[in-house]
């Protein structure tokens, strides 16, 4: 649509020629029709004499490029931005014609250009497929670093996860008397984060690639500092894909240590495989299948180590001819966590399933809203040996949250979340409100 409204107000300032005598009206009906080979070769013989004027070298180049000619439509289009630099549908044009050529670095640096001027939505999301098909192809065909850094200041309403009660009876202990219970501590908090994320090809023609990715990650909680955590993570594997088809397999590892206990060692790790298998029917379309094992471990409380077996299977769509392009996405999942301690860790085994719903929204350029709803239950293998019954938890998790892409680089999003977990065992009732605004830079 945008080539074609630019054409025609490009020919209404032309001469006032009727159609049937004006060779450039009667191209950009051809164009118009489908038939870019014949308005190729209507203006092909015509480029000695008006090579260099800007309307007859965009529809020169157009013709060319629609009918196999990337070349000379390189040629012709060039000519038009070396005239005019602010020529947006000539520059995504030309971008185009170097995708045609292979010469992808060159047409990601004219789609750049072309982002930063003032674009229909609908112009600015064609693009963005352009772009993002480029970046796939670079991650297929090339070794790529994409190291971040980012920062973060909040508050959260409940930094330890405890419960509100302030005392509870413990049958397997006193029948009558209480026990006193700490309560909620809240706090202000900073995060710190930094990693890299890395893909290099193996095979490009089979699309067999290497990825991996790690990061540290520091979550400061000012007022209570006992709670202040520090984790990492990172991740190794081999991506394989196929036309629509894309098969992921992985080993994982991550640490996480509470400051407040004074180990080195960490107080939850964890390490395992996960796969994930992809498949897009639509350009709009993607549903994936995921599955992963994992050995969980507490170094401090090996009574707690489980061996975790997850799976699931998603689906997303985005409304690609909606302005906003919104996008809906979710995902059902479930699983068991194997208990390592069968003499008195029984009851830390589990089965869960759940479900995870989200969508994204893009009110202007730079400008995306999104929301994700977690919900999750828990019943638990065995009778708490405290508490003399079996443990039944139900988690929910909503998160929204706003995000501002400045440039290429930077970014800024403000999130809510709130968390609620209801239990039939009062020590693991809790509830959170937590509020961050995170700064991040993507190299």
């Amino acid at each position: 649509m945008l080539r074609t409204l630019l054409l025609l107000s490009m020919l209404a300032a032309a001469s006032g020629a009727g159609a049937d005598d004006d060779p450039l009206a009667r191209a950009q009906a051809l164009i118009d029709a489908g038939k870019p080979a014949e308005a190729y070769a209507l203006l092909e013989p015509l480029e000695a004499s008006y090579a260099g004027e800007p309307t007859f070298d965009y529809l020169y180049g157009v013709a060319a490029l629609d009918s196999g000619q990337a070349l000379r439509a390189v040629f012709a289009l060039e000519r038009v931005v070396d005239t005019k630099p602010d020529h947006g549908p000539a520059r995504a044009e030309l971008a185009r014609a170097y995708l045609a050529l292979g010469e992808t670095d060159d047409a990601r640096a004219e789609f750049e250009k072309v982002q930063e001027m003032d674009l229909p939505p609908e112009a600015r999301q064609t693009i963005d497929r352009y772009m993002t098909g480029i970046e796939l192809f670079h991650d297929r065909t090339r070794t790529r670093f994409r190291p971040w850094v980012l920062v973060g200041l909040g508050y959260d309403t409940n930094v330890n996860g405890a419960t509100d009660a302030k005392s509870v009876i413990v049958p397997n202990i006193s029948a009558t008397q209480p026990a006193l219970l700490g309560g909620t501590e809240n706090s202000p908090l900073w995060t710190l984060g930094a990693g890299t994320r890395f893909t290099t090809p193996l095979d490009v023609e089979r699309g067999l690639s290497l990825f991996g990715r790690i990061g540290l990650d520091h979550r400061l909680t000012v007022d209570e500092a006992d709670f202040s955590t520090s984790a990492a993570a990172g991740a190794l594997g081999i991506n394989l894909r196929r036309d629509r088809h894309q098969f992921r397999l992985a080993a994982e590892a991550d640490i996480v240590k509470i400051d407040g206990i004074g180990r080195v060692s960490g107080d939850r790790e964890t390490a395992g495989l996960s796969t994930q298998y992809q498949y897009a029917p639509t350009d709009r379309d993607q549903m994936t299948a995921f599955a992963q094992f994992a050995l969980v471990r507490y170094p401090d409380q090996r009574v707690r180590d489980v061996n975790r077996f997850t799976g699931g299977l998603g689906w997303g769509h985005a409304f690609a001819d909606v302005a906003g392009t919104p996008i809906l996405y979710g995902s059902i999942f479930g699983g068991f966590d194997d208990e390592q301690s069968e003499a008195s860790g029984g009851h830390f085994g589990r089965d869960f399933y759940g479900a995870r719903v989200g969508a994204s929204y893009q009110p202007r350029e730079r400008h995306q809203v999104y929301t994700t709803l977690t919900w999750q239950q828990s019943d638990y293998s065995e009778r708490d040996p405290f508490f003399a019954k079996r443990r039944d938890d139900e988690f929910f998790d909503i998160e929204a949250g706003y995000r501002f892409q400045y440039d290429e680089n930077w970014s800024l999003s403000p999130t809510l979340r709130y968390s609620d977990n209801s239990s039939n065992i009062v020590i693991n009732e809790y509830d959170r409100f937590e509020v961050l605004l995170t700064l991040r830079n993507d190299f």
